[in-house]
């Protein structure tokens, strides 16, 4: 329908001086002027969102069961990596190998509806920029995660020793008691037992604001609700110094892929699901990979690269890309792909019989 638009809005122009339409490496006949397009091709993208997933132990893990009757508490840090999803997009761009000029003595009464035919995608202008995709993150890894420690008002103690000092008198030596004061850190057993009892505590108030026996009840349902949020955010923290925390962290990677020919299988990169991104050999690798499906190519219908009022076009091709992990597909989509279809041409200027 636009060529049938474009080929219409032209019938009544005549043919008064050639225009002539040349690859752009040819050198152009002298006195001419030239207007330069650029047929499309397309550029994919993938985006790939990875979860990495960090345990820290508790620093308190070892005395769980001693202080809190907690059973399974884990005793080592681990980490773990997922592909979360992959994203496909596409961005047409000018193909710098197929450039053509538009060669004219006088500017053809119809170029301006070519031009605003190129800006809507089907003859593309050297004006088209197209996306570039570094990889990138969040900037939080989880490595830096520290724990809060919020039952210990002070980490040290002050400890009290009986010394005995010998003493001479007239008839013998006598041994008197000496105390002698000493500031020391506390153990972290002792830690560990001051964060249980602050979690008994706390458990103890949720029950006393339950049953409503307080001396402060809370006014209303939102600040009754508000009491025990807190509470139960105190509890949590607590019980991490035990049990340990879970941090994930998200990592997006980005590619660009120009592709150059249907029918292909390639692999973006490796990555493990104990360490991350890896090196293809590595013992338990998985390829994230992409797929381009086969396409339809009709025969080019081009008999001479250079005429009098020839456009070149490139017909498109719809193909199927897919891209997932190992043998699993996590992503598959009908993408219009300009560099696969052949070249055709169509009159600049309608005929006149």
């Amino acid at each position: 329908m636009i060529v049938a638009g474009l080929m219409s809005s032209c019938a009544s122009t005549k043919n008064e001086t050639a225009t002539v339409i040349s690859p752009y490496s040819v050198s152009q006949p002298a006195g001419l002027s030239a207007v330069v397009y650029g047929l499309p091709q397309t550029r994919l993208y993938f985006e790939v969102e990875l979860t990495k997933t960090l345990f820290r132990k508790g620093p308190y893990a070892e005395y769980a069961s001693r202080t809190l009757g907690l059973q399974n508490t884990p005793l080592n840090d681990s980490e773990s990596w997922q592909i979360k999803s992959i994203r496909i997009s596409d961005k047409q761009e000018v193909d710098n190998k197929q450039l053509y000029a538009v060669s004219f003595t006088d500017y053809p009464r119809n170029m301006d509806k070519l031009l605003r035919f190129t800006k809507e995608g089907l003859l593309l202008d050297l004006t088209v920029g197209h996306i570039v995709n570094n990889s990138q993150d969040n900037g939080k890894t989880g490595d830096d995660f520290q724990f809060v420690n919020m039952a210990v008002s002070n980490p040290t103690i002050e400890r009290v020793d009986t010394l005995y000092r010998p003493v001479e008198t007239d008839t013998a030596f006598v041994h008197i008691p000496v105390l002698q004061r000493r500031t020391m850190s506390k153990t972290t057993e002792e830690l560990a037992r001051e964060a249980a009892e602050q979690i008994f505590e706390i458990q103890k108030i949720r029950m006393e604001v339950l049953r409503g026996d307080v001396d402060h009840p809370a006014a209303d349902g939102a600040a009754f609700k508000l009491i025990l949020q807190s509470l139960d955010a105190k509890e949590k923290q607590l019980l991490s110094l035990f049990r340990g925390a879970t941090v994930e962290s998200r990592q997006i990677l980005s590619y660009s892929v120009l592709p150059d020919k249907p029918a292909m299988n390639t692999e973006l990169f490796y990555f493990s699901e104990k360490t991350g991104i890896v090196n293809k050999n590595t013992a338990g690798a998985k390829a994230v990979w992409y797929e381009i499906g086969n396409a339809t190519v009709p025969a080019s219908v081009i008999t001479n690269r250079q005429a009098n009022n020839i456009i070149y076009y490139r017909i498109p091709q719809v193909v199927e890309i897919s891209a997932g992990v190992d043998k699993n597909t996590l992503v598959s989509e009908q993408i219009t792909v300009c560099q696969f279809g052949h070249i055709v041409s169509f009159p600049l200027v309608a005929p006149q019989k």
